[in-house]
């Protein structure tokens, strides 16, 4: 995906950041919502750029309310964009990884879908607009992603999965 992330239910790497992640409003009737209950994890991949990271995601039972996030690691960094390495260190300059935020989640029916916050992609400098959706099968849920430059360009789609961790 080209700005890739998403999911909802996604996956985010706990350590990655230094804080929580900001809550994430769940909507649906409470069966739909009782489906998702768990910790779940897995990642995504992007159809055209290769692009892919993980994603994590919680809701506790019986709460209207889960936290989660995607972190999403660049490939395809442009040369112009990374910041000089240090000829003395003589390594290169590592890509670092960016963890963006679930903006909401509807469950329906058996699937579900959602948005993420818009985030600037590191490929085209501009923000980009992520929706996903999904079906819910047992412990799997797996879906598409498909972000969009606000400011028009081309479309960037995607394919994302997680489990259900074992409690």
């Amino acid at each position: 995906m080209r700005g890739l992330a998403i999911v909802v239910v996604l996956l985010g790497a706990a350590g990655c950041s230094s804080s929580a992640p900001p809550p994430v409003p769940m909507a649906g009737a409470p069966t739909d919502i009782r489906q998702m209950a768990g910790e779940w994890g897995g990642e995504y991949q992007g159809d055209t750029n290769g692009r892919s990271g993980s994603i994590i995601f919680q809701l506790a039972a019986g709460a209207d309310t889960a936290y989660g996030d995607v972190v999403m690691i660049s490939h395809q960094r442009r040369p112009a964009r990374l910041p000089e390495a240090d000829p003395s260190a003589g390594l290169p300059t590592p890509r670092t990884p960016e963890v963006l935020t679930i903006a909401f989640v509807r469950a329906t029916g058996g699937g579900l879908e959602g948005r993420l916050r818009p985030y600037r992609d590191p490929d085209c400098d501009c923000l980009l607009d992520t929706r996903f959706q999904g079906q819910i099968h047992g412990d799997v849920i797996e879906g598409t992603y498909r972000s969009q430059p606000q400011g028009g360009g081309p479309v960037q789609n995607g394919t994302w999965k997680v489990k259900k961790k074992k409690a």
